[in-house]
């Protein structure tokens, strides 16, 4: 599709509307607010700005306090993937993931007809096998909900929803972890634009939920079972119910002094999956996280936080033992800290 100069927005519009019928909008699994946000306001826009019809899917669980909560107080009306029909959907737009990305509960052999996404090519040099109609990949923005925004600005709209604009600027928010994470000029003039129409009573009910007691039991036991050697901690959560529990807890273990990397693992029902965070600029976990499972799993992300996934081979989830063990070695061996002897953490 040639996109020339024309805004992308536009470009968008044009492409749904020729394509006439149902969007359905489908989020990496296990979402995150970035993710939530961004398709929310899709279906925002194709709905209420281009009256069209568009349903929010999304793969694996809502596990994390703070996305929870933001999908009750916009009132997004989302669905698990399992339970609809793809067939029922004349469109098919993936938000905040690219097809091969392997974060997503797509069947592999369907191309999307739309994606969006503010994240590296997961490639890795390999030519792209899926070539969508429409796709807007921006991996200098800090968040997808950055490009979303600029959809609505391009719409010339004069106002936004507040549910719309909150959810926005939250998603900004988490993924660029208050503009100090990857984040760059077009998610600042985002979050300018969005400014006039944020509910901040409402956005400070989603950054700061009631925590369940199972939350602090399960940090009670990260923090048991976390190990440091110099600069690095690592933490095996073992059996987790959500992704968002291992982004938790890196996020949180890498706010300790003296840590430049911190690794968290545990397991689901189809594989081990991990998250990776770095604190300063001398590396890149994105590139990190992709090197240490190339040709044994999938993984990726930005410069200072990423994540993947080790899928079960024959043996199933029996093999978690071997896995974190080799998903250890393997990251120890790439950041060149193959004598690691950790100490409890506590």
């Amino acid at each position: 599709m040639n996109q020339g100069s024309i805004p992308k927005v536009e470009v968008l519009r044009e492409f749904v509307g020729r394509c006439a019928g149902t969007l359905l909008i489908v989020t990496h699994d296990n979402p995150d607010p970035d993710a939530l946000a961004s398709a929310f306001a899709l279906h925002y826009l194709v709905t209420s700005v281009w009256n069209g019809h568009a349903t929010i899917a999304y793969g694996g669980m809502i596990g994390r306090a703070e996305n929870r909560t933001l999908v009750k107080s916009i009132k997004m009306d989302l669905h698990p993937l399992s339970e609809l029909r793809l067939k029922d959907y004349k469109l098919i737009a993936l938000m905040d993931s690219q097809p091969v990305a392997g974060n997503h509960s797509l069947p592999e052999s369907l191309c999307p007809d739309i994606v969006i996404d503010h994240h590296e090519s997961p490639y890795s040099g390999k030519e792209n096998i899926c070539d969508s109609p429409f796709a807007d990949i921006r991996p200098d923005y800090g968040s997808t909900s950055s490009i979303l925004t600029e959809y609505l600005r391009d719409s010339g709209l004069t106002d936004i929803h507040r549910e719309v604009a909150t959810a926005l600027i939250y998603g900004i928010r988490s993924d660029t972890r208050d503009f100090g994470r990857t984040a760059g000029p077009p998610d600042s003039a985002a979050n300018i634009f969005l400014y006039p129409w944020v509910d901040f009573k409402l956005l400070s009910s989603i950054e700061h939920p009631r925590l369940s007691r199972e939350y602090f039991k399960r940090l009670a036991r990260t923090i048991e079972q976390a190990v440091v050697s110099d600069d690095i901690v690592i933490a095996d959560l073992k059996e987790i119910d959500s992704t968002d529990a291992l982004s938790e807890i890196a996020d949180l273990l890498v706010r300790l002094e003296g840590i430049k990397w911190a690794l968290c693992y545990g397991r689901l029902q189809d594989g081990l999956y991990f998250s990776l965070r770095m604190a300063g600029r001398q590396g890149h976990a994105g590139n990190l996280a992709k090197q240490i499972v190339t040709g044994i799993g999938t993984g990726g992300g930005h410069h200072l936080m990423a994540g993947g996934k080790i899928p079960w081979g024959r043996e199933g989830a029996a093999a978690y033992p071997e896995k974190a063990q080799e998903l250890k070695n393997l990251f120890l061996d790439a950041v060149k800290r193959k004598t690691f002897r950790g100490k409890p953490l506590a």
